[in-house]
């Protein structure tokens, strides 16, 4: 595929908006069909060392769901079962006193950001543990620190972007026996070849990371990853250490229905498909928040979900995810197509608003005029 579009387009955004890295990737299957970004010394070669931050949920959901085909966890356990502070989630009522919550915690609520958690991790409690552990709390300890302080809202009550998957990682160690990161990388990291992936690993050295503001400025910044609160901290919502090329082999096994290229069974079809199942019908989701990417948008268990077709080819059931410096999964089903994109820009809605998605329309225009879609 020859990309003219994209390839003019990518061009574009990096000299008007100085981006400093980007790379973007389009496969059918485990084909790679397009390739071309921009780099502050060239061209990226896709072994570039990022932080995904939020890019490492659907690999947390992708790990849950395995539990479930198992039947070793289930869509409607109570948190409780598995963390046993989760017994004790409260609320503020309106003269200001404690009061338990209602509904329980469920893991579904966990999958579907509903648990009433929020994103906070400088809260009294998890400050204390750290320093109390000179940083070296485990990742069940930390995530039952997160409810000593109130839940925002019932469980089960709305969507709120919260701290749900790293709580979820923690479901995951309680039923795999193993800890978080072990199981991910017997799961997904070790079947998938994904040999540059992991948590904890930027001894190995991070590809260089940048930070901009809303007046379009961007600047170089030291590596860091403030949500990883620990070595011990295994965190399902932002933890893992990727590369394009490697990323891309779990998004290709997702755009060809959970089967890998060597023939390894990562999820069925079937489970997937409850994945993209739009778990917030009836409750209302904030369109506007970046990651939804707006009104064509739900949320499933985990993942956006495309709620309806667009006009130049990307179908209804298209799902993914991105995170917090810009790096980009995108998954088509329909056409067994994925698209990677590389960044390592935080605060990357300031400059970049919008422009995954103009990305992928490139790419599927593209495909169009060239036959291929």
């Amino acid at each position: 595929m020859n990309g003219k579009k994209t390839v003019e387009y990518i061009e574009k955004l990096c000299t008007e908006k100085s981006i400093a890295y980007l790379d973007v990737r389009l496969y059918k299957r485990d084909e790679l069909l397009f390739s071309y970004g921009k780099t502050k010394g060239g061209v990226p070669t896709g072994d570039e060392r990022l932080y995904l931050f939020s890019a490492t949920k659907p690999m947390t959901v992708v790990c849950a769901m395995r539990l479930i085909e198992e039947g070793k966890l289930s869509l409607n356990d109570e948190v409780a079962k598995y963390l046993p502070a989760y017994a004790e989630t409260f609320l503020m009522d309106g003269s200001g006193n404690r009061a338990q919550t209602k509904n329980k915690m469920t893991v579904r609520h966990l999958l579907s950001m509903s648990g009433g958690l929020s994103y906070n991790v400088q809260t009294e409690p998890v400050q204390e543990l750290l320093k109390k552990t000179d940083g070296k709390a485990p990742t069940v300890d930390v995530v039952n620190a997160f409810i000593k302080t109130p839940l925002l809202f019932e469980p089960g009550e709305r969507f709120e972007y919260s701290l749900c998957h790293d709580v979820l990682a923690a479901v995951i160690e309680r039923v795999s026996g193993k800890r978080f990161a072990t199981y991910m990388d017997e799961v997904i990291f070790q079947p998938l070849g994904m040999t540059d992936s992991g948590f904890h690993t930027e001894r190995r050295g991070m590809y260089d990371m940048y930070d901009c503001d809303g007046t379009g400025k961007i600047w170089q910044i030291e590596p860091c990853n403030r949500l990883v609160l620990g070595e011990n901290y295994d965190s399902g919502g932002a933890g893992v250490i990727s590369t394009v090329n490697d990323y891309a082999k779990f998004a290709t096994t997702l755009a060809n229905d959970g089967l890998a290229a060597g023939g390894y069974r990562l999820l069925r079809q079937e489970t997937l498909g409850l994945v993209r199942s739009t778990a917030h019908a009836a409750m209302q989701v904030k369109n506007t928040f970046t990651c939804v990417q707006g009104d064509e948008y739900g949320y499933g268990l985990g993942m956006r979900v495309r709620v309806q077709d667009t006009s130049w080819g990307l179908s209804k059931g298209e799902y993914g995810w991105d995170g917090a410096a810009g790096t980009y999964l995108m998954i088509d089903p329909t056409n067994k197509i994925a698209v990677v994109i590389g960044m390592h820009l935080l605060s990357w809605p300031n400059v970049f608003i919008g422009e995954h998605l103009r990305l992928v329309q490139k790419l599927y225009e593209d495909l169009r005029a060239e036959g291929a879609l």
